[in-house]
This record gives structure tokens, C-alpha cells and sequence, in this order.
């Protein structure tokens, strides 16, 4: 006999369908604009004031921001449907960090943080995971570090070895994340209520992703946090042996 379906699942997949619909159609758009504004910032058009030049980058940055939603969305459903299956092959995790750090250098001097990363042992053992999947899951725990963070704060990162595995540490000292809320943490669309006071653009969807990546790797996350002391996140990838 079928299994019966809930009314709650099958909202569940009109909600999936949805959103993985409305997201494809963004897409086209969206990048088209990005495309449309990099012609505009570059003057291919013509010369650009300085207030143009103001307006120009603040909507560049709304339509990247939409673009990252967008690609989370997709994510998401892919998640959702079974499909996450990573190419696990070998990655220098190294580079990546530091691609992410000169992404958000603008960021860091405008708040003025003290941001540092140490590295056990160069070279650094290759970890087996999928090198985009990775770097995503690594900017985003960068990404909010940096952002809760209030000025002249500090990100630390460190890396090193652990048995067979490499151990991410990302430290820092932003608002942190209340006791009462930490279960919820990697829930999808889950922000914390001190988050939304301190910065209210995001999805809530990038801690939930990140999980999802490192587990499909092998490896596990965890962290620790008291509220307007500072939160650190720890994560595991298994050595290329």
C-alpha cells in the first residue's frame, strides 16, 4: 500500500518546487546585471562621477547579495532532494584561506580587526574534500566571524593536524551566539536574535549549508560560544593518505 503523504510534506514540496523554480529564473537576471554594472564600473560607457560611481557599487553589492541567496536557495533544494554528493578529491586547503582573507580585506581594515592565521606545518597535508564546496563553506564561517565582529576585535585561524584529520579553528571575539539558542544554530533559516539587532542582511542558511558540505567530506563541526564574548567554530576533514 503507498505510503500516505502529510499534508505538511506535500507543502514541503510545493515550498522545494518553489523556490527551485523562482531561483533558476533569477539567475539569468541577475548575472546579466552583474554583467551590465562590472561594463559601468570599468567606464567601458563613459567616465563616472563620483556619486555615480557610489551608486553603482552599493547596487553591485545588493545584486551580489541577492546572487548569493539565489545559490544558496539552489543549495538548498539540491540538499533537500538527496542530491549532495561532493567529487572528494585532494585540496590545498591553505590557498583557499587565503583567497577568502584578501576577499574580505576591505571589510577587515574598514573595522579595523586583528585577523591572523597560523598553519601548523608547510606544506600542509592535503584534505579530501571538493575544493568549491569547501572554500563556500569556509567563507561563510569567515564571512560571519568578520562580520560579528565589532571594530577593533580579532579573527584568529588556525590550522593543524589532529590523527588522520586536518582541524579548522576559526576564534573570534564578536557578540556570540545566546545559550538558550546554540541547539538551533545549523538549522535551516535560523538567525540569532542578538545577529539581527547587530546586522540584518542574511539568509540564515549559511551555517546550515557549511554543515552539509563538511559532513558529505567526512568530517564533523562543532563550536563553543557565550553571548558578547566571542564564538569559535572548529571542523575536521580527513588527510589525502
Amino acid at each position: 500500500m503507498p505510503k500516505k503523504i502529510t499534508k505538511k510534506e506535500k507543502l514541503g514540496t510545493v515550498q522545494s518546487d518553489f523556490i527551485n523554480l523562482a531561483s533558476h529564473q533569477l539567475r539569468t537576471p541577475l548575472s546579466g546585471m552583474r554583467w551590465l554594472l562590472e561594463l559601468l564600473q570599468k567606464e567601458n560607457l563613459g567616465p563616472l562621477n563620483k556619486k555615480q560611481r557610489e551608486y553603482i557599487e552599493k547596487i553591485y553589492s545588493s545584486n551580489e547579495r541577492m546572487i548569493a541567496l539565489v545559490n544558496d536557495l539552489l543549495e538548498v533544494t539540491r540538499m533537500e532532494e538527496g542530491d549532495i554528493k561532493l567529487y572528494l578529491q585532494p585540496t590545498d586547503v591553505v590557498p583557499l584561506i587565503n583567497s577568502i582573507m584578501r576577499e574580505k580585506e576591505k571589510e577587515i581594515k574598514k573595522k579595523k580587526l586583528k585577523v591572523s592565521f597560523k598553519v601548523e606545518q608547510e606544506p600542509f597535508p592535503t584534505v579530501k574534500t571538493e575544493p568549491n564546496k569547501i572554500k563556500q563553506a569556509l567563507s561563510n564561517l569567515i564571512s560571519n566571524a568578520v562580520t560579528y565582529t565589532p571594530e577593533n576585535g580579532h579573527v584568529d585561524i588556525e590550522l593543524k593536524t589532529m590523527d588522520d584529520a586536518a582541524l579548522f579553528k576559526i576564534e573570534d571575539s564578536g557578540v556570540g551566539i545566546p545559550k538558550d539558542q546554540q541547539a538551533s544554530i545549523f538549522e535551516k533559516f535560523f538567525r540569532g536574535a542578538n545577529v539581527l539587532k547587530f546586522e540584518n542582511i542574511g539568509t540564515g542558511l549559511g551555517l546550515y549549508i557549511t554543515k552539509a558540505f563538511i559532513e558529505a567530506s567526512g568530517g564533523k563541526i562543532w563550536f563553543k560560544s557565550e553571548e558578547n564574548k566571542g564564538t569559535t567554530f572548529y571542523f575536521t576533514l580527513p588527510i589525502m593518505k
